[in-house]
């Protein structure tokens, strides 16, 4: 008829319809993914509108039935699989593939977000979890530091007790494997009866910790009661390290390295980062996955890698070399942290490469897995 669709503006303007309408049919055309175009399909109404002012404008009648079929069509589908629109585009999220797809996702995690922070009572602005890898005097193994821990953690309520960290082994099949000897970063924390808190990077007063061993064979590090609200705010940091603490040679039962963010808090970004030693090229190419906590299936890895998945656009980013390369604008203190850990255990942080995941708003209960395949020697 003359006119551009991917100019929304001047189709407006030709036939006199509303901007938002246009853009919207513009979108529809020009979209390759039609799981994201269908988010645009305008409502009954505006389908009624764009119709009769094709019509008076001389569009073909054939054409105008054609595509007024189409539409009843995609409303007997929706009317057939989903019982109504909104659940029918939360059915093709699971499909699309774009950014604007990614961007959509985030949006619905941001809802679900603020309904577990009022279902439990507990929110944070950040969830950390770092690893660090490098090689051990038992050329076997490597050695292990780990930092987690929750920034600007708030109670909504007052009763509200809370894990902000747990640690374990396991093999392939998720046979529990001992922990080991583990030792507090801060040597200020060190201790059988302490929580092995990153002082100088918590809050204070210093948050009270209790540490509990379970049958499942996790360390927990549990926030106890407290007050509520902004002025109550905590952020905790847990920091330990082992010594020949995970396998660096593949054996049998035991041949993927993985390094598991526990999400089971609604917090507004997830940071996961791995530091990998240079001479450990091995982990140079972390894959990331996303895995269901809910008691659908074997927990991970108990029931299989393949199980529990969840759809995942974000993607884990090579950061470069050294410590620098974690500066953070949500973390200020990142960095600092960081160098604590390299000052701790006497490592160069020009030998380390560093991976990171973000994701923004995380689904709960979850695990974010970051993952390589060990070498067979």
């Amino acid at each position: 008829m003359g006119v551009n669709p991917a100019k929304p503006q001047e189709v407006a303007r030709r036939f006199n319809l509303n901007k938002n309408l246009t853009w919207k049919v513009s979108k529809i055309i020009c979209e390759r993914d039609p799981a994201v175009a269908f988010r645009h399909v305008p409502g009954r109404a505006g389908i009624t509108i764009l119709l009769e002012t094709l019509k008076k404008s001389g569009a073909p009648v054939n054409a105008l039935g054609d595509l007024n079929k189409s539409f009843h069509d995609l409303d007997h589908l929706i009317d057939l699989h989903a019982g109504d629109r909104e659940t029918f585009e939360m059915m093709l999220g699971s499909i699309a593939r774009t950014n604007d797809a990614q961007q959509h996702a985030e949006a619905q995690r941001k809802l679900s977000f603020r309904g577990n922070s009022a279902i439990w009572g507990v929110q944070a602005r950040v969830q950390l979890c770092v690893n660090f890898i490098a090689p051990s005097d038992d050329p076997a193994f490597v050695d292990l530091a780990w930092l987690s821990g929750l920034v600007d953690f708030r109670r909504l309520r007052g009763d509200a007790t809370w894990a902000i960290a747990s640690a374990r082994k396991a093999a392939d099949d998720g046979t529990i494997l001992p922990v080991g000897n583990i030792e507090a970063i801060d040597p200020d924390f060190d201790g059988p009866d302490r929580a092995p808190l990153l002082g100088k990077f918590c809050s204070e007063p210093t948050p009270k910790i209790r540490a509990e061993l379970g049958r499942d064979g996790f360390v927990r590090y549990e926030l106890v009661e407290g007050r509520i609200g902004n002025t109550a705010a905590e952020t905790c940091i847990i920091g330990i390290f082992g010594r020949r603490f995970l396998r660096r040679i593949a054996r049998e039962g035991d041949t993927i390295g993985e390094h598991v963010a526990r999400l089971y808090t609604p917090v507004e970004m997830l940071i996961h980062d791995l530091f990998v030693h240079k001479d450990l090229s091995y982990a140079f190419s972390p894959d990331v996955a996303l895995y269901s906590q809910l008691p659908s299936h074997a927990p991970f890895p108990t029931g299989g890698r393949e199980k529990g998945l969840l759809p995942l656009w974000e993607r884990v980013h090579d950061l470069g070399r050294g410590s620098s390369a974690v500066l953070t604008p949500e973390l200020p203190q990142h960095h600092e942290m960081i160098k604590s850990v390299f000052d701790r255990l006497k490592w160069s942080p020009d030998d380390f490469h560093v991976f990171r995941f973000e994701m923004r708003y995380p689904p709960i209960p979850t695990l974010a897995v970051l993952r390589y395949t060990l070498p067979q020697s």
